[in-house]
């Protein structure tokens, strides 16, 4: 697209990433993560199955600088399972199954601001139109929420500049504070800043109890906080079936461990 990147920007931390069996995991619902500070940091994610395959599977996550990719490979395995097994031993079943660096892949995100998503019949959707770190967890969320405005757009405008310039806008303007707020975030979990590492084991809870705090945060965390103090509209039917629904996945945060 033509007009480039206002901003495009690597994360100097990414991680080692890959798919494990759940197998008898007991937190089926749950996402759980594990710091030191926020210079190490382990997560389990329950995915579901994939297609052809039945065995439910956990997104498993290690912190890692990208600088240290490379020293984390020439190390070997050896050090690194030990360590990881210190940290976490009740998921040390689950970490049996790491055997091989290749298993691992490497994620590396970035942080862009676009000046222009679309030209001509190129339009941009989900991170390539607005890649962040994942520290909310809000990727998937965004992307949908594009097609969904992208689809609203065309029914109202045509098929058109129009309407692409009206998708541009809707979702920038819901997107933009959702990039800001990862920026900021990203050194609390991901960085060598024990300080702030602190003041977020210290200041998070309590603030998920002030008045408004915990609507507040339910509100960023599924996506349909709209500017600083705003909210998307929700269909009543949807909320209806959201009510109705299994006990969604929930984000847990397991202590540090010195």
């Amino acid at each position: 697209v033509d007009g480039g990147a206002a901003l495009d920007r690597v994360y100097p931390w990414g991680a080692l990433w890959c798919l494990l069996p759940a197998e008898d995991w007991p937190h089926m619902q749950q996402l759980r993560q594990r710091y030191v500070a926020a210079r190490k940091m382990i997560g389990l994610l329950p995915v579901g199955t994939r297609p052809g395959d039945d065995t439910p599977r956990l997104s498993f996550f290690w912190s890692l600088p990208r600088a240290d990719f490379d020293r984390w490979q020439g190390d070997g395995m050896a050090p690194w399972l030990e360590e990881l097994h210190a940290l976490w031993p009740q998921a040390g079943a689950r970490f049996a199954h790491l055997r091989d660096a290749g298993q691992l892949a490497r994620a590396v995100y970035r942080d862009a601001v676009m000046k222009r998503w679309h030209q001509g019949r190129l339009v941009l959707a989900g991170d390539a139109a607005h890649a962040m770190s994942p520290q909310l967890g809000q990727g998937v969320n965004m992307a949908l929420l594009d097609a969904l405005a992208l689809r609203d757009a065309l029914r109202t405008h045509g098929g058109g500049e129009p309407a692409l310039q009206a998708y541009q806008a809707q979702r920038r303007a819901h997107v933009a504070v959702y990039q800001r707020w990862s920026r900021w975030l990203t050194p609390l979990f991901q960085s060598d800043r024990d300080a702030w590492a602190k003041a977020r084991d210290e200041l998070l809870g309590p603030m998920g109890r002030l008045p408004g705090g915990r609507g507040h945060m339910l509100r960023v965390l599924s996506g349909t906080q709209h500017g600083w103090l705003g909210a998307l509209p929700l269909d009543p039917a949807f909320i209806q079936a959201l009510a109705a629904a299994p006990l969604p996945l929930q984000g847990v945060e397991m202590p540090a461990t010195a």
